[in-house]
Parts: structure tokens; sequence; C-alpha cells
């Protein structure tokens, strides 16, 4: 059997990381009972406070309505005026994303704020809100309307269709409904006043230049009637068809470039002439083209500067998230100034390729010109004025068709949203009631709190389980001493006169006792042994009072026992039992003291002796060591039943080491909740390699409360009780 225990020691594969076993049922079940404290604390805690929430924040109603985008109801005109000046619609989810970030935009929300009178509803804005009935133009209030507005608006696209729920809640269903109407009927005539105002700058610019067509087409009408009267022709000679037709198609391609510049030109002098902010507010491009960029930076700076605006009179322009918005709100100018910039620099490009290829052409015809000019007589003459008189008109006529459709156009994209649902006044809450709330938060609570029960069980790495102190050593539990003195950490500074067993007799601590000289005795391990030594893995496990208490209960067994305490270093027995510290082992085996005269017997037990550690050495490892020990290890045999050793903490020094190869066992005392699993793995390294029997552990302070020791020891504490 020596053999076998040596082998759970020896044997046993050690590992210093948490043991990797399944958490059972019976295992989640001892966790919750064990921190019942901390899941009811958070379930009671987590629904009081969501209760707490539902009564003050009160009944909410939600009104919803709908619009839709139609991006392709739009005329042709629009496609063709677009491509024209080289800029494509966006696509569908870019209209649909910039719209939905516009309904959320401070501009509309202050349409509708400006609409409602908000600044004046207690509704809104609580009845007793110091801003209450103030001036739209303060910042402060501005912030607050804004804040308000979002944090109870949601504004979303359907998926798959061109629709957007628009949904608000507040206390007042009438309110809810109200603010949801306004923001669609504010959006559909922002969205038509933008497109208007933007088409109608350039239908302006574009009739500023008709007068120059206009001039050139006169001009050449003149100079065909002056040729007329000068030849006092009528018709033209059919035989310069070849010549005619030349021309004519360079005189079209000098029309066709004349008009892609003047278009250029348009869409150029017309940014060029916006200011900035004027390009960034109208959220278009000239005649109706979408600047989808430029409306999703600008929606995100006043989102940025809202936040910064309400922050920094607040916390100062020194807080983190204030620089932090700050730095945002610079760099969406960056990119905002950028962007307008570029827009103007390839309007300008387009007019200057333009601009070249109207030189171009222009030159291509007045060099062919020339050539035909020297070539012909007059009448070629005339039939070249004749042919530009007639393309100077066809493109003047042509460009003020299209400025008569563009001052239509400008209504377009206003046909393109359109009103699905009004929002009507919600009939009952749509949050829920306190009392739900309370109990949805107790379930939140109580999932949270075991949740951090099992991961406080997780890191913890202190030993509380005798079943995985024995899965780690490969050893036997002895005995479970419950909790008694142990509450008090402080126990171990004022002891009251031992054994403790010797007090109350009948107590579970002192039964505890009787079962370890019980397992002593009958196990076929400890039977024959006589000299047995007590270590634990650190001070404080009690190693000293289960040595005492240990001697104590085998020598009320009618038995000859010698308690000798090796430990030099912080000697304890002494001072427990009262008995003179001044000479003990560290003089007999230094020659100081015979055995005989250091030997002191217990008051009450006359047959326990009690040897103690005496003056302390300056080496006591060398004193265990030497062959005196040996010696009077040799003669306590001789002269008592047993002989039990308390020795110092084995990871504390080698002493326990060197006193266990002159014991016949080894009997290891733990400490509930003391001990770490690090430490035992440790203890368990040191004793692998040590060549003497280990009887077992002795688990010490149990607290027979926890769920796992629920019962324990409960049967003699009733009995005696009783």
């Amino acid at each position: 059997m020596r053999g076998l225990v040596q082998h759970s020691i020896r044997g046993k594969v050690v590992s210093t990381g948490p043991e990797t076993r399944e958490l059972s049922l019976a295992d989640l079940w001892l966790v919750i009972r064990k921190r019942r404290v901390l899941l009811l604390s958070m379930a009671l805690g987590i629904g009081l406070l969501a209760a707490g929430y539902g009564v003050e924040r009160g009944k909410r109603y939600t009104a919803t309505g709908e619009i839709q985008i139609q991006p392709g109801s739009a005329s042709d005109l629009k496609e063709s005026l677009t491509s024209a000046l080289g800029s494509g619609m966006g696509s569908f989810d870019d209209i649909m994303e910039s719209d939905v970030r516009i309904l959320q935009s401070e501009t509309v929300l202050m349409q509708v704020a400006h609409t409602l009178n908000l600044q004046d509803n207690p509704e809104f804005l609580g009845a007793k809100s110091p801003l209450l009935h103030g001036n739209l133009d303060n910042l402060y209030l501005r912030n607050a309307i804004v804040h308000t507005l979002r944090a109870n608006l949601v504004v979303e696209r359907v998926p798959r269709t061109e629709i957007i729920s628009i949904q608000y809640k507040s206390r007042s269903p009438k309110l809810s409904a109200d603010i949801v109407n306004a923001l669609e009927n504010d959006f559909v005539e922002n969205n038509f006043v933008s497109h208007f105002n933007t088409t109608a700058r350039v239908t302006k610019w574009l009739t500023g230049q008709m007068d120059d067509l206009r001039a050139v087409v006169q001009k050449s009408q003149d100079e065909l009637v002056d040729l007329q009267r000068q030849l006092g022709v009528y018709a033209l000679d059919p035989q310069h068809n070849l010549i005619t037709s030349e021309i004519g198609d360079l005189e079209k391609g000098t029309s066709d470039a004349t008009q892609q510049r003047v278009l250029a030109e348009a869409r150029y002098r017309i940014l060029e002439s916006m200011p900035p902010d004027e390009i960034q507010d109208s959220g278009v491009t000239p005649l109706g083209t979408e600047s989808t960029l430029l409306s999703t930076l600008r929606a995100q700076r006043d989102e940025v500067a809202a936040e910064l605006a309400k922050l920094r009179p607040v916390y100062g322009p020194n807080y983190p998230q204030v620089k932090q918005l700050t730095a945002q709100v610079a760099s969406l100018d960056r990119q905002l100034t950028q962007q307008e910039q570029r827009i103007v620099t390839q309007a300008k490009d387009a007019y200057s390729v333009a601009q070249t290829a109207e030189d171009r052409a222009q030159n291509l015809l007045t060099s062919r010109e020339q050539q035909i000019y020297g070539r012909r007589d007059d009448m070629v003459r005339y039939m070249l004025v004749s042919e530009e008189y007639e393309s100077n008109r066809l493109m003047y006529e042509s460009i003020l068709s299209r400025l008569r459709e563009a001052a239509v156009d400008a209504g377009l994209d206003a046909a393109d949203i359109s009103l699905v649902d009004l929002a009507t006044s919600p009939v009952g809450p749509s949050s829920a009631p306190p009392l739900e709330l309370g109990l949805i938060g107790m379930l939140l609570g109580a999932f949270g709190g075991l949740g951090l029960a099992l991961f406080m069980e997780k890191i913890d790495t202190r030993l509380r389980d005798a079943h995985e102190i024995q899965e780690i050593l490969g050893l036997p539990p002895l005995t479970m001493i419950p909790q008694g003195h142990w509450k008090n950490r402080e126990s171990e500074v004022e002891w009251a006169a031992g054994p403790e067993l010797l007090r109350d007799p009948r107590s579970p601590f002192s039964e505890s006792f009787r079962a370890l000289r019980t397992s002593m005795r009958l196990s076929t391990t400890s039977r024959e042994s006589k000299v047995i030594a007590l270590t634990s893995c650190q001070p404080a496990e009690g190693k000293s009072t289960v040595s005492v208490n240990m001697a104590a209960v085998l020598a009320q067994g009618g038995k000859k026992v010698v308690l000798v305490d090796t430990d030099m270093r912080r000697p304890t027995v002494y001072k427990r039992l009262r008995l003179e510290g001044g000479k003990g082992l560290s003089e007999v085996l230094t020659g100081y003291y015979t055995l005989d005269e250091v030997i002191q017997t217990h008051e009450s037990l006359t047959s326990l002796d009690v040897i103690p550690s005496g003056t302390v050495p300056p080496l006591p490892a060398d004193l265990l060591a030497s062959d005196q020990m040996t010696e009077l290890t040799r003669q306590l045999r001789e002269r008592y039943d047993y002989v039990i050793f308390d020795t110092p903490p084995v990871l504390s020094v080698t002493d326990p080491a060197i006193v266990a190869a002159q014991a016949d066992g080894l009997v290891l005392v733990i400490r509930q909740g003391y001990c770490t699993r690090r430490m035992l793995v440790r203890a368990a390294e040191i004793l692998r390699d040590l060549d003497v029997k280990v009887y077992g552990f002795v688990f010490n302070g149990v607290d027979t409360s926890l769920p796992e020791y629920y019962g324990y020891l409960g049967y003699y504490t009733y009995e005696y009780g009783k």
C-alpha cells in the first residue's frame, strides 16, 4: 500500500492550469447556491432599476408614417441634361441613404420645430424645462430640440422597397403624430424648394447667355441679306452641293462644339458663382444632379457639430471627447472643401476641354472656308453664309427649347417623393409597463449574475472542494474539520489553552478529530505507523492546531503519545498548551539538555507528552538533519505508541522534507479557501520527490454551510444538541 500511495503522488500528472472538466447540472446548481446572494442581488437590483426607469419614463406612444422615393419618375430631359453636364445620377441605394440622412439633419428638424412651435410645447421640452418658451436662435435651445428629436426619431428604409419609414416616440400620442407628419411635409417641401432654386439659378445664367447667341444669329442673318442684295441671287446653284455638304458638316461640328462649350461653361460659371456654403446647403449640383457625397458629408458634419455644441459649453474645449469632436468637424470641413473644389475644378476642366474643342472646330471651319473662298466665286460664299446662318439659328432654337424645358424640370425631382401614409395618433402606448420591465430586468439580472458567478468560480483558484484536492494529489481525505474559531484570522495570535477538543467533546470539531483517529487506526497504510509528521502548504492553515488536537485525541484513546514541535522558526505549540518554551528540541539536539529534561506532560492528559521546539537556532535545518535527530527519533519510537512531528510549511522551507525522512508517514493539512491550486500543485511536486508514505490530507476549516458540504456532521450535531 505504501508503494500505491507513493505512486499516486509520484505518478500523477500535475497540471498548473485550471481543471478542464465539463460543467454538469449538479455543478451549476452548487454554483447557484453558493453565489445565491450575488444572483439575487443582481436580479433584484437590475429589476428595480428597470422598473424605476419604466415609472420615471412613463408611457410612450409611437406614431409611424411612410414616404416613397421614386428616382425614375423624372422626365428624360433631366437625364439628358445630366449627361451633358458630365455627371450621372447616384445609385438608388445612395439616394435612399442620403434621404434618410437628410430626414435626420438639423435643417429639416429645425423646420419641424418652427412649424410646430416646439419651443413653446411643454409636452416636448417638459413642463419644468428652463428652455421652455425660448428663442430658437438660442444655441442651447436649438441643440436641445435637435437632440430630443433625434433621440426619439427612427428613420429607416423598409428592406427591398422604395419606402422610408418614419417613427417618433413621445409621451403624447398627438405630439408623436404631429411631428411625423410635419417631418414628412417639410421634407417634401424642402426637396422641392432645393431643386427648384438650383435649377432656377442655372436657368437665369443660361438666359444671359442667350443674348450672345441671339447676336450671333442676327449677325449671320444680316450678312446673308447683304450678300443677297449684292448678288441679287434668290436661289442656289445645284452644282455646289458637294462643297455645301462638306462645309455643312464642319459647321455642324462647330455648332455641336459650341453647344457643348455653352453647357460646360454654364455648369462652371454657376458653380464658380456659388459660395461654398450654398453649394453645400443646396445638396445638389446645377440642373438637378444630386451631389450624394456633399449631402452625406454635410449630414455627418451637422451631427458632429450638434454633438460638439452640446458638450463644449458643459465640459470645455479641453475635454477629450470635445477635442475628438472638434477634430472630426475640422476633418469634415476639409473634406467638404476638397469636394467642393473638386467639383468646381472638374467643371472648369470640362469647360476648358469644350472651349478647346470649339476653337479647333472653328479653326478647321475657318481654314476650310478660306480655301473654298479662294477657289469659288461669290455664289459659294453666299451658300456658306446661308449655311452658317441656318446652323446658328438651329443652335439658338435648340438651346432656347431646352431652356424652356429646364424651367419645367425644376419641379421634376420634387415629384420623386410622395407621401404614402400620414401618421395618426396611436391608440395605446408602445412602451412596456414598469412591471414588465422589472420582470425582464430581473431575468437579465439573473442571467448576468449567473455569468458573473461562473466567471468568479473560474478565476478563483483557491481550493474549496475536497474532491478537487483529491484529484490533484491522488490522496484520500482523512477527515474534514469544520469551521469554529477559524472564522477569525487573528486566532493564530491569541490562542486559548489547548487542545481545543477538550473544551467541548461533543462538538463537530471534536468529532472530526475522532474520525481522524479512526482513519489512522483502521487504514492499512497507517495502521502500523508510529511516527507521523504533519505539514501544510503555507502558514496559517491550522497545521499546529491539527497537530495538537490529533495528539490529544490519540492520547484520549489510551495511547502514549508525544508531540514534538519541529518548527524551530516559528514555534507555537508551547504557547497553545501553556507550556514552558525555554528549553526543548533544539537544546536536546545541541546537547545542552537530555530528553527527559525537556519533556513536559500535559496537565489534564497525562498520556500526552510534549517536546517544545526550544530556543530558535541559527540553522534549524542542520539540526534536524543531524545524527542526534535520528537518535532522538529512535528513542521516541521505543518510549511512545505515537510520535507526532509538527513541521513548518512545505513550501516555505526544507525542514518538512528532512523531518519526513525520519517519520513513517506524512499528513498534509489544507485549509479551505487559503491554499490555491498552484500552491497545491507545487506541494504535490515536492511530496512526489520524498521517499515517505503520505497517508492523505486533512481538510481544515471547512464551511459546512456551503452547498457541497450541506449536512456534513449534521447527524452528530443533531444528536448532541438533542
